[in-house]
């Protein structure tokens, strides 16, 4: 064989291996074999994931979103929405999605398919890392999917707790059932609710101050602020008494403030009157400064609720709620003086119209011995450690006259042991089913220098009861919420 044929052969046996490998390689991607020649890395398809990688303090109402370099296929971006099982291509989970948080509908589409978001059926839990997962079968339009699972580092709640509240109409104090109850913190809602049929409502929230607004068909809409403090507080706001729309459009708010001691009137108040209930940082709608008799009087008041912030020099700075429904009178009020240092008044409130007809204080304090207790009520209204007459605790007012009503308890030097105090709904004493104390809109305010803002106020808890135990208190531990309803038919038995 001459060379040349020798050539070709060679020739021959290496082109067609060559041409073999060639072909092996135009059938292989950077990413493996043909089959996933059309999955890309996550920087082809992700843009952007909210809340943001490893933030702190995000909402417990946030809602999670995710955006993607171009339009997507909705089809494959899916998520749990009947139960908390780790279904679908775009989840959420505080224990690496052993189970997974449920949604409440469907991924939301926007921006031309590149933005998904998704919504928790309820709020996430406070103080808890949560972390967000797409799998390997969301596309794009051009049916290119994710080569690998994406899963993030999470995001990390903030501290929360629960605002309770409930609703009752203004004209029998009955139950208002589907009030729209919308949450927002900085004026845009993060959560919404509605009472049940109860009245009453309950959100988990983050920490911060919230403007309540609620919401019903045939009644005014009214707002409420309330500020959520403390991590894994349970906070009960006052209840709403919600006007028809027929009132009138305009009315004068009228009534008398007197001492919270002695009950006799206060004259010279400065009152400062602004919109909803414990809102008192908004815009001032009136002010004005009670008479000599007491009496104050506020004249063309549009409908609605207010919170009247009070001011006089010896007293301290209060606040009471008013409304307007055209002419409204005995809307009442009653104010402490500025106590000394180591001195304590538990005054007991409830307003004109509550289903609250007598309540009644109930104090346990301890004895001279400091091994016992003494309750103080209408039944026993002093007690004195020893001969020392300015060293004692009384009941200074004993309201039997209906509503509006106040009952005043004056510690002059608090001692060490434990206060127990509650209220107590005399009228209704025999009864073991009734809801009249829960929706009396009755409320308690405790005034003590060493208290922040040096007074603290505990609204009335929701629910079946003709007694509201409370709060507890010691020199070493302070004021604790017990905030429990129940019954007891014999006053002499509360403590």
């Amino acid at each position: 064989m001459n060379s040349s044929s020798k050539f070709n052969s060679f020739f021959a046996l290496i082109l067609v291996p060559l041409v073999f490998f060639l072909s092996s390689c135009s059938e292989r991607s950077e990413y493996g074999e043909a089959s996933d020649y059309k999955k890309l890395g996550y920087d082809k398809l992700i843009s952007s994931v909210f809340p943001t990688d490893n933030s702190t303090s995000v909402s417990v109402s946030t809602k999670v979103a995710i955006t993607f370099l171009s339009g997507m296929s909705t089809g494959s971006i899916t998520t749990n929405t009947s139960d908390t099982t780790c279904s679908g291509s775009f989840q959420l989970s505080s224990d690496n999605f052993s189970t997974c948080i449920q949604m409440s509908t469907s991924p939301s589409a926007s921006n031309n398919n590149k933005s998904f978001t998704i919504t928790p059926a309820s709020s996430l839990s406070g103080s808890t890392t949560y972390k967000l997962r797409l799998t390997t079968s969301v596309t794009d339009t051009s049916s290119n999917s994710l080569a690998y699972i994406y899963t993030t580092n999470g995001f990390t709640t903030s501290e929360a707790g629960t605002i309770n509240g409930g609703v009752i109409s203004q004209s029998d104090s009955s139950a208002l059932s589907g009030v729209n109850v919308s949450f927002a913190p900085s004026g845009t809602t993060v959560a919404t609710t509605t009472t049940d049929s109860s009245g009453d409502f309950s959100q988990y929230l983050s920490l911060g101050t919230y403007t309540i607004t609620y919401i019903k068909y045939g009644h005014l809409s009214e707002i409420q602020c309330s500020t959520l403090a403390t991590d894994n507080q349970t906070l009960v706001i006052t209840t709403l008494s919600q006007l028809p729309n027929t009132c009138q459009s305009t009315g004068t708010i009228s009534g008398n403030i007197t001492d919270a001691v002695t009950g006799s009137a206060v004259s010279g108040v400065s009152l400062s009157v602004t919109s909803g209930l414990n809102c008192t940082s908004g815009t001032v709608v009136k002010t004005a400064t009670n008479l000599d008799n007491g009496t104050y009087s506020l004249s063309d008041m549009s409908a609605g609720w207010y919170t009247v912030s009070t001011s006089k020099s010896g007293y301290t700075a209060s606040t009471f709620h008013v409304y307007s429904c055209g002419d409204v009178g005995n809307q009442d009020a009653s104010i402490s003086t500025t106590l000394s240092s180591g001195e304590m008044r538990i005054v007991l409130h409830w307003p004109a119209g509550s289903t609250g007809d007598d309540l009644d204080s109930h104090l346990s304090i301890p004895d001279n011995a400091g091994t016992g207790t003494v309750q103080i009520y209408y039944g026993d209204k002093s007690y004195q450690y020893g001969s020392d007459t300015t060293d004692n605790v009384t009941l200074d007012l004993d309201d039997k006259n209906g509503a509006p009503g106040t009952e005043t308890i004056t510690i002059t030097k608090v001692k060490s042991g434990t206060y127990s105090y509650s209220a107590h709904d005399y009228t209704n004493r025999a009864e073991t089913s009734i809801r009249k104390l829960g929706r009396s809109r009755a409320s308690v305010t405790i005034y003590y220098n060493e208290l922040s803002n040096n007074k603290t106020v505990y609204n009335v808890q929701k629910g079946g009861g003709n007694l509201w135990t409370v709060f507890t208190f010691t020199t070493s531990g302070g004021l604790t919420e017990v905030g429990t309803m129940s019954y007891q038919a014999t006053e002499s038995n509360i403590y």
